[in-house]
């Protein structure tokens, strides 16, 4: 390294807190600047729902939560929502409740990225592969999206990442209070998801696997039983309290959160690959697929050369790399885990493959394995100007993916949630073989368009899915009152479609505004009538 690069990364280590608070910085005002431009997802009523019954039961003994369809999904964020919606909106409207779970939903996400910052500072011992990672992380355009409006799997994303941090600060220093934080992290990790079991099974793995070398190195371990007890207890009772549901018979409705979780009880067909597919049907390849099609290029391919690099090291010396990488193998574990049980268990998913966001942080860990590894291998066997070449054509390359990925989602904002990659061909395939706008966001653009074009007072419109109707909650409650919502096409001026189980064009003639990303239309406004 010559002295002129010496100086520049000592000048960057010196400001790291600077270069560190203003990314985040930088990051949440972002966040904070767009959260509004999104609209109503097809879950949002129901998830809202759920925080209402379970505080209900709560405060008032309702017993509407033991019928309620969403009652296996675990409440806590939304009865967070909930409250804060009450404090914060105490005359109810309707808008500014959708607004704030959207604002509190990013914030969450954001929340996550700082400790997935933290999390591959401390694996990787460089806060500029963490900082790497964060920036990885938000510019993945699906993900982005839906950390406005997905209150479900945002929020299980996030505290997976939390508690894989504190996993990773849990087994440094098997103390009492690191396993007391761990079990908080965990037990609101899985009163989010039941599937969050997933983390206390990985804790007990190591910390077992860890006692067996200890007592090979005749390492007492009396500390470490005490540390794993009060670990337990404070899992097992913070998870009952923050699940109302699970206060009355909590093995028994543990135990059915955790079979729907399998199976879970919806009925009906998606587009994949072409064909309309029953959801209890799909073929084992369906979430590799979407990851495959859904993630920037450039992750996936330094996804595969950490694979690749990680199976080299664990089969040249398996002992070596769990005393050296272990924090490599709970990155493993967390992605290939979770896909494989869905796989073999034939899980039931749909909407593309946002059940599964939760191994994301896990996949972009071992894509920074990967690009480190990319580097540490041009410097190890090149030499001289040929390596700084390298290493600064390498650089160069992953800039511009970036900020390739970065101008379609400034292009195309508010959608970034219909993002593909190359691998899903061109925009005539994308549209005949995937879900597209499944939740129906856009239909918050395509009314207010209308509102905007049309000054009549009343407006009729025909709406192909729900989300049509939930999108007129989010608008301001003038233009709300304006539109009136027919059931009959004929009775419309004007039909909407976001082509959710409908991928062909429709009969009319008359296009008034159509929403296009990246040539393909996810959605359509028809003008019908007068």
């Amino acid at each position: 390294m010559n002295k002129n690069n010496l100086t520049i990364n000592v000048l960057i280590d010196r400001y790291r807190r600077i270069i560190v608070s203003f990314f985040f910085i930088a990051y949440l005002g972002i966040g904070v600047s767009v959260f509004g431009d999104y609209g109503v997802s097809w879950d949002e009523n129901l998830s809202k729902r759920n925080g209402v019954v379970a505080l209900n039961y709560i405060f008032t003994g309702s017993e509407e939560l033991f019928a309620h369809p969403e009652r296996y999904h675990g409440p806590t964020f939304e009865m967070f929502l909930v409250i804060a919606g009450r404090i914060i909106n105490p005359f109810g409207s309707i808008r500014l409740l959708y607004l704030l779970r959207h604002l509190f939903t990013f914030i969450l996400y954001f929340i996550g990225v700082v400790f997935f910052y933290k999390l591959c500072k401390k694996i990787f011992d460089s806060w500029k592969i963490g900082l790497s990672g964060s920036l990885f992380l938000i510019l993945s355009p699906r993900i982005f999206a839906h950390s406005f409006y997905n209150s479900k799997d945002i929020p299980f994303l996030s505290l997976f990442i939390i508690s894989a941090y504190t996993l990773v600060r849990f087994l440094e220093d098997k103390s009492p209070k690191k396993a007391a934080i761990h079990a908080l992290a965990c037990a609101f990790l899985i009163d989010i998801r039941v599937l969050g079991v997933l983390m206390p099974f990985l804790t007990i793995l190591f910390v077992l696997s860890d006692v067996l070398v200890y007592k090979i190195s005749g390492i007492k371990v009396r500390k470490i039983s005490i540390s794993v007890s009060v670990y337990v207890f404070l899992l097992v009772s913070l998870t009952l309290l923050f699940w109302p549901l699970l206060w009355r018979k909590p093995l028994y409705h543990f135990i059915e959160a955790f079979r729907q979780m399998g199976a879970y009880p919806w009925q009906g067909k998606i587009l994949y690959l072409g064909n309309y597919i029953d959801v209890s049907k799909l073929p084992w390849h369906y979430i590799p697929v979407w990851i495959l099609i859904s993630t920037p290029v450039l992750y996936i391919a330094c996804f595969l050369t950490g694979c690749f690099i990680f199976l080299k090291k664990i089969l040249n010396n398996p002992a070596a790399f769990y005393a050296t990488g272990r924090n490599y193998l709970i990155f493993m574990l967390w992605f290939l885990l979770p896909l494989a049980g869905v796989i073999l268990g034939r899980s039931v998913l749909y909407d593309a493959w946002r059940h599964m966001f939760f191994v994301y942080p896990a996949f972009i860990a071992i894509s920074l394995m990967g690009l480190i590894g990319v580097f540490q291998y041009i410097t190890a066997k090149l030499r001289g100007a040929t390596t700084n070449a390298l290493r600064l054509f390498f650089v160069f390359a992953i800039a511009v993916n970036l900020l390739n990925t970065a101008y379609f989602m400034i292009r195309y904002h508010p959608f970034q949630n219909v993002y593909f990659n190359a691998f899903a061909g061109n925009a005539e395939k994308i549209k005949n073989n995937f879900e597209l706008d499944y939740w129906g966001l856009s239909y918050r653009q395509a009314l207010e368009y209308i509102l905007k074009n049309d000054k009549n007072q009343t407006i009729k419109v025909y709406v192909a899915s729900l989300p049509g109707e939930y999108n007129a909650n989010i608008l301001p409650y003038r233009d709300k009152e304006r539109l009136v919502y027919v059931k009959d096409p004929a009775e419309a001026k004007y039909f909407l479609s976001n082509y959710r189980w409908h991928r062909e064009e429709y009969p009319y003639t008359d296009e008034f505004y159509s929403i296009k990303v990246n040539g393909f239309k996810i959605m359509v406004v028809y003008k019908i009538g007068t």
